[in-house]
């Protein structure tokens, strides 16, 4: 199963999903509203079903993400970026960003 963030995102599993959260976390990811209740949702803390950010929260994660990737290496970069990139879409798209 695992999370699925938009075309381009996603984590085949809620533990790899709950792991990446954790590092996003350790490297300052959770400094917003918006990467805060995503990274809520990332480790299962909202119960698994499906979640919606609102355009200006998918922004802040957007932005907290993209910081929080550059100090990351491997599979949990590119994961975050392409996470960073359907949150930056659901933003500029005006339209709410669902996680499920």
């Amino acid at each position: 199963m695992g999370f699925h963030f938009g075309p381009r995102a996603g984590t085949r599993s809620y533990t790899a999903s709950a792991d990446l959260a954790r590092k996003l976390a350790r490297k300052g990811a959770g400094d917003s509203t918006g990467a805060a209740h995503l990274l809520a949702i990332m480790s299962g803390q909202t119960g698994g079903d499906p979640q919606a950010l609102c355009p200006e929260e998918a922004e802040q994660a957007a932005r907290s993400l993209a910081q929080a990737a550059t100090r990351l290496r491997g599979a949990s970069r590119r994961i975050t970026e392409e996470i960073v990139h359907d949150a930056q879409a659901a933003a500029d798209s005006g339209r709410s960003w669902w996680i499920s």
